[in-house]
């Protein structure tokens, strides 16, 4: 996990990287399941964060579908909630046998580390939203963590439960680079948050736009194909990170969506990623944008965000539902 600050609010990523056709065929992957994700909470913390999470994520299930397993961590904070030792001892007991497997932490470190960490993040009131993917339990299980979400601006954190739940539907999938990660996952927070009049889209994805354009010369989309690596490599660029994974990824996934033969938001989720699977992110996205290969994909959306934002606006009232 990666972790940035934006306007004082703390955010973790589980931030996959590059990934080749063999680790395709061994990758552990999620998969369409019956069994909901299941919450753990302090109970004692206003019950409406929980249920504000709760409806993005369910209304993103239903849109996407349900995949898993997923255990949802909402732990907040806002007097002396997590000050009760039974109360943060039940969370991180949850938390710490849910993951436990022959290859995981040990319970006892688990315990002691990074479980008891939760608690003492809570305390601190840091903020909080993340996905943690635990490969070495079977199945592999998706973690949903939110941290004194009361944080977050309202009604954004309807859409942060879109955002974190489109990852684990990624998760059913080979990875992507992590702007079409995190871009994807943005895009539908957008698109759905607009539906239930939670967020304005145009509005949304306008923003998006003056943050990639404040970037200037310095960074591209392409060099957080793989942020693990450029954190190795350019960390100087990681400043960018909101600007161009997220801002440049959502536009560049709208712009993949409408060079689709079909323009269709929902189309993209149903056809792109079964791609992925078959052809490796790469050859998936050119297929599905109809463009030579990826190096063309980035010439072609380059040349797009040159354009005014007249046209750019255009483009997106031409997606279809």
């Amino acid at each position: 996990m990666i972790r940035f600050c934006f306007n004082s609010l703390v955010v973790w990523f589980l931030v996959p990287g590059a990934v080749s056709a063999q680790d395709r065929q061994t990758e552990k992957l999620l998969t369409r399941i019956q069994e909901p994700p299941t919450y753990v909470r302090n109970e004692n913390y206003e019950r409406k964060w929980f249920e504000t999470i709760k409806t993005g994520i369910d209304k993103t299930r239903d849109y996407l579908g349900n995949y898993g397993p997923v255990q949802v961590y909402i732990i907040g904070q806002k007097t002396n909630e997590l000050e009760d030792p039974k109360v943060a001892q039940a969370i991180v007991e949850a938390f710490c046998r849910r993951r436990q497997s022959n290859q995981g932490e040990r319970l006892s470190d688990c315990l002691k580390r990074s479980g008891a960490s939760l608690i003492e993040r809570g305390k601190k009131g840091s903020t909080e939203a993340y996905l943690s993917y635990v490969h070495q339990t079977d199945p592999p299980l998706a973690e949903l963590v939110f941290i004194n979400p009361h944080g977050f601006p309202f009604p954004y954190l309807y859409t942060r439960g879109i955002h974190e739940y489109t990852h684990v539907f990624q998760r059913a999938f080979p990875r992507t680079p992590t702007w079409m990660t995190e871009g994807g996952a943005e895009f539908l927070a957008f698109y759905l948050g607009d539906q239930y009049e939670w967020i304005d889209f145009e509005q949304s994805m306008n923003k998006s736009m003056r943050m990639v354009q404040s970037v200037g010369n310095e960074a591209t989309m392409k060099d957080f194909e793989d942020v693990e690596k450029l954190e190795k490599e350019q960390p100087e660029l990681k400043k960018y990170y909101r600007h161009l994974a997220y801002d440049a990824g959502v536009w560049a996934v709208a712009f993949a969506i409408h060079r689709s033969k079909s323009r269709s938001v929902k189309t993209y989720t149903q056809e792109f990623y079964p791609l992925v699977s078959k052809l490796g992110w790469e050859e998936a996205l050119g297929r599905y944008a109809r463009v030579a290969n990826v190096d063309e994909f980035y010439e072609r959306f380059a040349e797009f965000l040159d354009e005014p934002i007249g046209a750019q606006m255009e483009m997106l009232a031409a997606l279809k539902p």
